[in-house]
């Protein structure tokens, strides 16, 4: 079994959330002096295992503890719902909406993975995201995405776009090759925040936060090997040729990700700056980006919102309940066991 909790100092980081949900911390006051961000990753369908850690992370009473949120991908609608104060709608957003060929489908060449369906029905009809309460809030939340002209990463402040919420959360999860689509804003054109920053942890280092927690859908010693040439080839096929600045920051992506992965996991420290990251076990890691077997989704969910509680110090049997009464999962504890 490995470390569930890497970093730099992630104790202190601990410390912190608990003193300050035992104070009713107000977000961004910064009254004890300390700047705290939340991370939260994604990756496709691997989304599912961040989503269970900000479900437990959300019932042991953590959401107002933190000053700026940022996110990437299926991190992003992840972190649209918490911060709404609808995590546990978000969550079932896996178990009972996107684990199906109507959101995969690898015989639909043209659009492998259907983002319209989940940010144009799901997210804003049927299991409406509250964007107003996310405006709102007094800790901003920033959107990783790649601008397709210049190949650069954008971080939006959603409470300040003046696009829709749900649109933005579009951008940032338009994965090439498995949608291939571009996702016009105000800003510009855009797709996946992933393509040139799926960890954003240098930027809230960057922006003086002195406390990070990193929810990440990697093991904490996870090095990305760079690009196969299959790969490029294929984002070259589906985009690159019309958009060269998205493949050029694919190639770059992967040097940048070990960078931000190695802050992430304390191999490398910013003196001052304390991390923790929450990370997977490898049998969590059989839920790959376009996984959309619903006990595999459920039990890996399941076990990171376990993790994040031994971590945190809550209540296993209170989370528990919790996570069965929101997913259902009662109803289908034979078939994830099996």
């Amino acid at each position: 079994m490995t470390q569930p909790l890497v970093g730099a100092n992630y104790d202190r980081v601990v410390r912190l959330l608990k003193s300050r949900r035992d104070a009713g911390y107000a977000p961004s006051s910064l009254a004890d002096g300390r700047k705290l961000a939340l991370i939260v990753e994604g990756g496709g369908m691997r989304g599912v295992l961040s989503a269970g850690s900000l479900f437990a992370i959300d019932q042991m009473g953590f959401r107002n503890c933190f000053d700026e949120i940022y996110a990437t991908s299926a991190g992003a609608v992840n972190a649209a719902y918490f911060l709404s104060g609808q995590g546990p709608l978000g969550i079932t957003v896996y178990f009972d909406d996107i684990c199906c060929r109507r959101f995969v489908n690898p015989l639909r060449l043209s659009k492998i993975v259907d983002v319209d369906y989940v940010y144009d029905i799901i997210v804003r009809e049927r299991k409406r995201l509250d964007e107003d309460a996310i405006r709102r809030a007094a800790a901003p939340l920033y959107l990783s995405v790649t601008d397709v002209h210049r190949g650069e990463n954008i971080l939006i402040d959603v409470r300040r776009a003046p696009d829709p919420v749900s649109l933005v959360l579009k951008a940032s999860s338009a994965l090439p090759v498995l949608y291939n689509r571009v996702v016009h804003l105000q800003g510009g054109s855009f797709v996946d925040g992933g393509v040139s920053n799926s960890l954003p942890i240098q930027d809230a280092i960057a922006a003086n936060c002195t406390d990070v927690l990193v929810l990440a859908t990697k093991l904490g010693a996870h090095v990305s090997k760079g690009p196969s040439v299959l790969h490029q080839a294929l984002i070259f096929t589906m985009m690159g040729w019309r958009y060269p600045a998205v493949l050029n920051a694919h190639r770059r992506s992967f040097a940048l990700s070990n960078k931000h992965r190695r802050l992430a996991s304390g191999q490398d420290i910013v003196a001052g700056v304390n991390v923790a990251t929450l990370c997977p076990e490898p049998i969590e890691l059989t839920v790959g980006k376009a996984t959309i077997s619903r006990p595999k989704l459920l039990k890996a969910s399941r076990s990171m919102a376990q993790r994040a509680v031994r971590v945190f110090g809550g209540d296993a049997k209170s989370m528990d309940a919790a996570f069965d009464r929101f997913t259902g999962i009662g109803a289908l504890q034979a078939e994830v066991a099996s």
